[in-house]
């Protein structure tokens, strides 16, 4: 453990000192634009429900990254950075050293060593101070996931592979002209969005220390003047199919109760048709109203004869409908939606446990292909009770 640990920061450190070193004798790098940060938080597993009482004996221990950056300023004539503040985008790697918890015996959790993209909003700036949320996105590489053999407790990580969302609150001292040191506190959650069962996720709140050095000096970050661009106002359609999986606890606790292992869970394909009415009133905003048809095979039948004796007296049907209201948040090309839903047509069986409502966030990123419209990719991960994972899905649409 301590010589996995050493190798990590030698990396880190090597990481980021190449960067520095090559960016300064390379015109690939703008250091105008690039920063390197690195940073150590202490992390805390959330035991919510006291869901970890079968599995941990300590709840704390500590992380360490490295960070490459790439700034916006006032010379960079954006409108879209100006309405944002000017946001950073870094990208980085993160070792959490949860694999070095106290465990019950027969238990085990594994390191997660993350490499994620970060978003950086100073959304308030006086003198060398600021203060403004951030967004972690990426993926984990976790060293302990569930067995039926040898890690029956660890319920909370079913899958080698699984997403990092983080987000938090930074506030940043600019004590030199290419220096900076920051405290900051977050939330992080790690699932694989039920792609693999069991899975229950990890939740941890984290507080730390950054330090982050410019390859240039502070510009002055009093906005500019600058019209605004060119957007589609009005009545927008977005037109869209998406696949993904999905795979429930409610199979797993049926083949539990059947005598089979049947760990983990596959997944099952998930497939919706949607539209969306969108009203674009503002650059950055706008609100609809969307339908969808889904389609998720299932075995709702077979779970109800093992889990509750009997069938559903109105009957079964992988098709279900929904309705919902999204939000979108703009940025040039890329915009990021919440969606909030309800299913006004689902016959699943007396055992499934996802009720009448649904959540989703996602992203979507609008290729310019068309003078009367464009086409887009979207990621998507829906949830039941705002914090069930239950699908991941992929989309592809158009707008018009």
């Amino acid at each position: 453990m301590k010589r996995s640990r050493k190798i990590i920061a030698s990396v880190a450190v090597i990481m980021a000192a190449t960067f520095v070193s090559s960016a300064r004798q390379s015109s690939v790098f703008d250091k105008d634009h690039m920063n390197v940060s690195l940073h150590g938080r202490y992390t805390h597993m959330l035991d919510g429900h006291n869901m970890y009482r079968d599995m941990l004996d300590s709840y704390g221990t500590g992380l360490a990254g490295v960070q490459v950056g790439f700034d916006t300023h006032p010379s960079d004539s954006s409108w879209w950075a100006g309405a944002y503040n000017y946001p950073h985008l870094s990208f980085g790697f993160s070792y959490d050293a949860t694999g070095a918890l106290k465990t019950k015996p027969g238990a085990r959790m594994g390191d997660f060593y993350n490499l994620y993209a970060a978003m950086e909003f100073d959304f308030f700036r006086v003198g060398p101070f600021s203060m403004g949320p951030v967004i972690e996105v990426g993926a984990s590489f976790n060293t302990a996931r569930y067995d039926p053999e040898t890690n029956i407790p660890n319920k909370f990580i079913g899958s080698t592979l699984v997403a990092n969302l983080a987000g938090g609150l930074e506030l940043k001292y600019r004590f030199l002209p290419q220096w900076e040191i920051a405290l900051t506190g977050y939330l992080i959650h790690h699932s694989n969005g039920m792609t693999r069962v069991p899975n229950w996720g990890t939740n941890q709140a984290a507080v730390g220390a950054k330090v982050k050095y410019y390859l240039a000096p502070a510009e002055d970050f009093r906005k500019p003047a600058l019209e605004k661009p060119d957007f589609p106002k009005g009545l927008r359609w977005n037109v869209y199919t998406a696949a993904g999986v999905h795979s429930c606890s409610i199979e797993q606790n049926a083949l539990q109760k059947a005598g089979e292992r049947g760990y983990p869970v596959k997944p099952r394909l998930r497939a919706i048709i949607g539209v969306e009415a969108e009203w674009r009133y503002h650059p950055l905003l706008s609100t609809g109203l969307g339908i969808e048809g889904n389609y998720a095979g299932n075995t709702y039948r077979q779970n109800d004869l093992i889990l509750k004796g009997q069938e559903d007296p109105k009957g079964y049907s992988p098709i279900y409908t929904s309705v919902h209201l999204v939000q979108n948040l703009h940025y040039s090309n890329f915009s990021l939606h919440f969606a909030w839903g309800v299913y006004t047509f689902k016959r699943v069986g007396l055992s499934e446990d996802m009720g009448r409502c649904f959540q989703r966030i996602g992203a979507r990123y609008h290729l310019p292909t068309f003078k009367v419209g464009n086409i887009f990719l979207g990621f998507d991960m829906r949830a039941h009770f705002l914090d069930r994972s239950y699908c991941l899905e992929y989309s592809v649409g158009y707008t018009f």
